[in-house]
């Protein structure tokens, strides 16, 4: 057993600490902490991005939430190698593959309308009809005002020049039209703000209706278009008054390219926990979807929007199926590096156990060398003592069955030593030696 043990025990030893080591450098664990970049106070992205970091802390993966101006400069910190962002919220529109070589599409998961408010006593029926108007573009930063001076200039105005746009965010749009310092307010979120639903009711603003959305969507792909049924904000009120036609980004969820397989997995299993039900704006099961999005997509997303998470991660815990994908993966070099340990073992555990009858044999050998050259008869006593003894030891071995044969010629050959001693005969030179 001992020589089963120093055999194959250090076989077993090699392949364990080469497993260990090429799945700890060619498969490295998932780190335990995502950040993520969100928007601002009072925004959806906050708040999706809270919901997020609950669902994954069921997973023991702590979601750094980094508040931001909104999807620009999320986008500006994903773009940054050193901007210490894994992933973020991002409105539809903002980003493009070319400028943006090192993000990736995990999927897109909302509609983000674009809410106008416009003072209804203001003869606004095309939205080049904002000429000159103060209006509300969103803070420095956000999507918001990217996409609003988009579709301005689709309608001949430039934010510079012909507007006077104000860089402010929701709560102080509203704060500013009921204060009368602006006449009209962009806010683009996937629901409408409690304060506009208030603002409409109290009748001296209008929500503006994009009539000619099958234009907007032909100038600009990454938009859909809504229908905002008539009483749909608050029925009781009759809020809005009138069927609306609103414009939508989609809203995505996008990474760093290098963003960890695993983590993928669950920010995806999140995202259907998430934007899967129901939506003001959209049935169940409509998102998250692979359309939409304007950054190439994460390899894993379409098979994990379309049929889910792996059986493993289906049913074990994030951290065993992590342990079991990984030790996976390593299959083939186990198997590459165990093949020829084990091959090389049953031929160093026979040499374990020949070893140990041969090296009996050699001391036979050399005692019974000395006994036919000695003449002394107290060196003569020794030897036998010494035979005797060689006698014991070789009693006292202990060999697998298959190999009793060996051990039983060599307590054969050392009786024949003795007994030729014993009965007072003569080892002569020409005596046949013991090999």
């Amino acid at each position: 057993m001992r020589e089963f043990l120093k055999v194959y025990g250090i076989v077993i030893i090699l392949v364990v600490a080469g497993f260990a080591v090429a799945l700890r450098y060619v498969a490295p664990p998932p780190p335990d902490k995502i950040v993520f970049a969100a928007g601002a106070q009072g925004g959806s992205y906050l708040t999706f991005a809270r919901k997020y970091a609950e669902i994954l802390a069921r997973d023991r993966i702590k979601v750094e939430i980094i508040e931001t101006a909104g999807a620009v400069e999320n986008l500006r910190r994903l773009n940054d190698p050193n901007g210490g962002i894994d992933v973020a919220l991002m409105q539809g529109g903002v980003g493009s593959e070319e400028g943006s070589p090192g993000v990736v599409a995990l999927g897109s998961i909302f509609y983000e309308p674009v809410w106008l408010a416009i003072r209804a006593n203001l003869p606004v029926e095309k939205l080049h009809d904002l000429r000159g108007r103060r209006i509300a573009v969103g803070r420095d930063g956000s999507g918001t005002q990217i996409l609003v001076r988009q579709v301005l200039r689709a309608n001949g105005l430039d934010v510079t020049k012909d507007v006077d746009a104000q860089p402010i965010g929701t709560d102080a749009s509203f704060e500013a039209l009921r204060a009368h310092k602006i006449d009209a307010a962009f806010f683009v979120s996937a629901q409408a703000p409690g304060a506009l639903v208030d603002l409409l009711a109290e009748g001296g603003f209008r929500l503006y209706s994009f009539d000619r959305h099958a234009a907007y969507k032909h100038l600009f792909p990454f938009l859909s278009s809504i229908v905002l049924p008539a009483g749909a904000l608050d029925l009781a009120r009759d809020i809005p008054g009138e069927e609306t036609i609103l414009l939508a980004p989609v809203a995505q969820l996008v990474a760093r390219e290098d963003l960890h397989p695993a983590l993928v997995q669950v920010l995806m299993r999140a995202a259907k926990e998430i934007h899967g039900p129901r939506q003001i704006f959209a049935p169940a099961g409509t998102f998250p979807t692979t359309r939409f999005v304007d950054f190439p997509l994460q390899e894993d997303s379409e098979r994990l929007i379309e049929r889910g998470p792996n059986f493993l991660a289906r049913y074990l815990p994030f951290w065993a199926a992590v342990l079991v994908e990984r030790s996976l993966v390593m299959l083939i070099p186990f198997v590459t590096l165990m093949i020829p340990l084990f091959r090389i073992a049953p031929p160093a555990y026979r040499w374990q156990i020949r070893a140990k009858i041969f090296s009996k044999y050699r001391t036979l050998r050399r005692i019974e060398s000395d006994l036919r050259e000695c003449v002394d008869a107290n060196r003569r006593a020794l030897l036998v003592e010494e035979l005797d003894e060689l006698q014991s030891k070789a009693g006292a071995l202990k060999v697998p069955t298959g190999y009793a044969d060996m051990l039983f010629n060599l307590r054969l050959h050392i009786r024949f030593v003795r007994e030729i001693v014993a009965s007072g005969g003569q080892i002569s030179s020409q005596s046949q030696s013991i090999t």
